[in-house]
């Protein structure tokens, strides 16, 4: 038996690639030993699977799972075979049988990595492009979301998994985790990949740091939602390190838009303003998220994480999601009691300019007071069974209850 690094050597691959097709069992007599694999000397190679022949006519394809709807031709635009494939294809082609390259350029713009990340620099370094470009992201990544099957193929014969496989090799940052073992993860904070956890379908994010309590505070946020009336997705621990996020919507019916999608015009400094001059209707909802964020000291919120779910009923607002960066997720002990020693001086930003507590107060002048959006009854007791379930512990969880316990204090006095 050899290691997965001789074999790399002797078949002239990557390390992480010759454990993906142990994973994957493409490797005969290939045996797991922990998180590494050992391989008989004499194994063979497996044919690469990513490589496929491109038609000769330069077409490629948008697939649905294995099964072709439409031919993208070389200027762009996409004929359909098959525009009514299923609901969510219906939904996305409204029967239409042809797209232009325009439409289908605004079509993928929805899917792809946004241009607004703060990391898409380093996104773009690692897809080898020098600037952003519609096209050739898609390209590159195919297209592939996580919110559908969909995604686009260079032969007729190109299967997705392989293809995924492809994608997230090549686009994700490869990093060491703590136990010396190469992992994927898009900005090193924590590993994400899609899955089912108790028969629902969502995301599972692993941290990679002991240091950092994403884990605890995503599931912490949940259940304070839940306890202040906020629509939150459901977030459990699957294990110590892993968290479990639930998509809360039906992939073959609905589909959700970040609201940076929303945007065609200017944006000004005030945040708040911006959201509620986008989509009004959602007004108490997005202050109920403002609220939250507050009493949670959210550090992370921004227009890929917060988005309207569309289905045949219209809009709604999504439940809020990506919730891990708050209530002192990676802060020193110091920074912490500084924080919860003057909650107003330490709120988190939001948007171009304003913390959040200048945003709540700026609600509460505008509903007269904010004491209808949420449930501002939560006790002590409420907020350490919440804490205590969510795995804080030490100098976090003593900050995270005094923060909690004094922003909502802050907010019932106005």
């Amino acid at each position: 038996m050899i290691t997965t690094k001789e074999a790399a050597v002797k078949w002239g691959i990557s390390d992480r690639r010759v454990r993906v097709l142990c994973a994957e069992g493409r490797i005969s007599g290939a045996i797991q030993q922990g998180r590494s694999y050992v391989i008989p000397e004499g194994a063979l190679k497996p044919a690469d699977g990513r490589k496929r022949e491109q038609s000769a006519d330069g077409s490629r394809y948008l697939k649905w799972g294995n099964d072709i709807i439409g031919v993208i031709g070389k200027t762009g635009s996409v004929s359909f075979i098959a525009p009514e494939h299923n609901e969510v294809v219906a939904m996305y082609t409204r029967g239409r049988a042809k797209w232009s390259a325009d439409e289908f350029n605004e079509f993928l713009a929805e899917r792809l990595v946004s241009r607004d990340r703060r990391d898409i620099e380093r996104i773009l370094f690692r897809m080898g492009l020098s600037r952003y470009d519609v096209p050739r992201v898609a390209e590159i990544t195919r297209g592939i979301h996580p919110k559908d099957l969909l995604w686009i193929a260079r032969s007729k014969s190109e299967r997705l998994d392989a293809t995924m496989t492809d994608v997230f090799s090549s686009v994700f940052l490869q990093r060491i985790d703590m136990e010396g073992e190469s992992v994927d993860t898009p900005e090193g904070h924590n590993i994400k990949r899609y899955g089912v956890h108790d028969g629902k379908y969502g995301i599972y994010k692993q941290r990679l740091s002991p240091l950092a309590t994403d884990v605890e505070s995503e599931v912490a946020v949940y259940l304070l939602g839940e306890r202040l009336g906020v629509p939150v997705c459901p977030a459990v621990r699957a294990d110590k390190d892993t968290v479990f996020s639930t998509f809360l919507y039906d992939f073959y019916k609905e589909y959700i838009v970040h609201f940076r999608r929303l945007f065609d015009g200017p944006r000004y400094d005030n945040e708040y303003r911006n959201l509620v001059g986008v989509r009004p209707r959602f007004r108490d909802d997005i202050a109920r998220m403002i609220l939250l964020d507050f009493i949670t000291r959210q550090d992370d919120r921004h227009l890929s994480n917060m988005a309207i779910r569309i289905g045949n009923e219209g809009e709604s607002f999504y439940a809020l999601y990506d919730n891990g960066r708050s209530l002192f997720y990676e802060d020193t002990e110091e920074m912490v009691v500084r924080a919860v020693g003057d909650p107003a001086a330490y709120a988190t930003s939001f948007g171009y300019s304003g913390t959040y507590w200048d945003y709540v107060q700026e609600i509460a002048r505008e509903h007269g007071g904010p004491g209808g959006l949420i449930d501002l009854s939560i006790s002590e007791g409420d907020v350490r069974a919440i804490l205590t379930e969510s795995g804080f512990s030490g100098y976090r969880y003593d900050g995270a209850l005094e923060w909690i316990l004094r922003a909502v204090e802050m907010i019932r006095t106005l």
